[in-house]
């Protein structure tokens, strides 16, 4: 997977209004720096990851009803 070429401020804020996303000025500094950071999220959800990482018996069902015993 090969990784895409930054964006520049101007991209991002015209994604974003392209998005519907309408901020005053002085909120755009913040949406540039999250976008950075939810750019490095993303990037990471192509990672191959072994099946190992997530054990499906962690999540015990039966703990999550009203009135049952937890394990």
């Amino acid at each position: 997977m090969t990784k895409p070429p930054p964006l520049s401020d101007d991209d991002i804020v015209r994604m974003a209004r392209q998005a519907g996303l309408d901020l005053p000025p002085e909120f755009l500094p913040e949406l540039i720096e999250a976008y950075g950071h939810v750019r490095r999220m993303v990037e990471r959800l192509g990672a191959p990851r072994p099946r190992g990482d997530e054990p499906a018996h962690v999540f015990v069902a039966s703990a999550f009803k009203p009135g049952e015993e937890q394990r």
